[in-house]
């Protein structure tokens, strides 16, 4: 059967592989934190699968909106984003904190203020990764300043054309490699401060904004659609990732690695979004997949947890362990978003996007309408 065309898989109530994407990569972040390395997808990669994806997301909706209304409602984009992010993340710091400072972990006492107020990726990158509970926090505090910057500039921005906005992309991801590349190697920063920093990611995440501008021109489409033909296209960004890790120095690893990576899962993600329409990467759609990911942020913040709890049943084989461990996690992943989350993410509607630009609207049956928009928004 013919794979159907990126095209047609973009204006999709909800894109295929990106819930089996996700899971890809809070999965290779659980086991790299079990100890456990994987061959392609390591922790590296699956936290900057997490931002390329978050860019391309948030910049398709935002241009789905701005087709539709000629502007973004602020008020309406944080208050979706406010009840998909905080009530499970304020949960899951009231619990962690309150037990770390009921077993005596003073590290909890100094990563509080910067927990709370989405600041940990620069309490990691000043003070280095403490033992506390909510140290991994800092990729949701990158991901935080990221969705409270991006729709004001990329209003700005939208206001002097899309190809300026390509162009500023583009010039900040090479801009943030060189800082980052100059703050390691010459300055000294050190590798903390090179991989938990805003200005040392942010190009992960334009970069992702980036594929979002690039997948609505018709001869990238093209060339995405070339790239996305065969199944095995998608090893060769794998092969690549695992050289970039395998390979490369000190000041490549924390230097321009991070640009490489973000560009070489942009493409992998795309190549997903058509071949998981396939029998090969078929899986990526699996039920199971899908629910994997539709929970992977509940996982990320309790995996914690969870891999401790399976330590701790030091007599079982240490396989079995890692097993329990990754079940555990994904039961308090699953008790957050049904009994939490899915209280808050019914209220979204309230805040969907209703309207069209003046002089247009949106085709009968067309599934880049609104509908298609609010359904997006439901599943980022």
């Amino acid at each position: 059967m013919a794979l159907p065309n990126l095209e047609a898989l973009l204006e999709e109530k909800k894109l295929p592989g990106l819930d089996g994407f996700r899971m890809v990569a809070v999965m290779a972040v659980v086991l790299a934190h079990s100890g456990v390395g994987t061959l392609f997808f390591s922790a590296r990669h699956g936290v900057a699968g997490f931002f390329v994806l978050s860019g391309f997301l948030i910049t398709w909706l935002l241009l789905k909106e701005h087709a539709k209304t000629g502007t973004v409602s602020f008020r309406k984009f944080y208050m979706r984003r406010s009840l998909r992010i905080f009530p499970a993340y304020y949960a899951f710091l009231l619990v962690s904190i309150s037990w770390d400072l009921f077993r005596g972990n003073d590290d909890i006492k100094e990563a509080i203020v910067p927990g709370l107020f989405y600041f940990m990726n620069y309490h990691n990158a000043l003070e280095g990764h403490s033992s506390s509970s909510i140290a991994h926090v800092w990729s949701l505090a990158i991901e935080e300043q990221f969705y409270l910057i991006w729709p004001m500039l990329f209003v700005f921005l939208m206001r002097r054309g899309r190809e300026y906005a390509v162009a500023f992309l583009i010039i900040a991801s090479l801009v943030v490699l060189a800082w980052r590349s100059y703050s390691y190697t010459y300055l000294n920063y050190g590798p903390s401060y090179a991989y938990n920093a805003f200005d040392t990611r942010f190009d992960n995440l334009a970069l992702g904004c980036l594929l979002a501008f690039l997948a609505q021109k018709p001869r990238w489409l093209s060339v995405f659609n070339s790239i996305s033909s065969r199944f095995w296209m998608p090893f060769i960004p794998l092969g690549l990732l695992f050289l970039s890790k395998e390979y490369g120095s000190g000041d490549y690893a924390y230097g321009p690695a991070f640009t490489v990576d973000a560009l070489l899962l942009s493409i992998l993600l795309l190549q997903l979004i058509r071949l998981s329409s396939g029998a090969f990467w078929g899986w990526l759609n699996h039920p199971v997949s899908v629910y994997l990911g539709v929970i992977s942020y509940p996982i990320y913040l309790w995996h914690v947890w969870g891999l401790q709890a399976g330590d701790k049943l030091n007599f079982l084989p240490e396989w079995l362990q890692l097993l329990a461990g990754v079940i555990l996690s994904c039961v308090l992943a699953s008790a957050s978003y049904h009994f939490l989350e899915k209280r808050f993410l019914r209220l979204k509607h309230r805040y969907e996007v209703v309207g069209a630009k003046p002089g247009r609207s949106p085709k009968a049956g067309n599934p880049s309408g609104m509908e298609s928009l609010a359904a997006r928004e439901r599943s980022s």
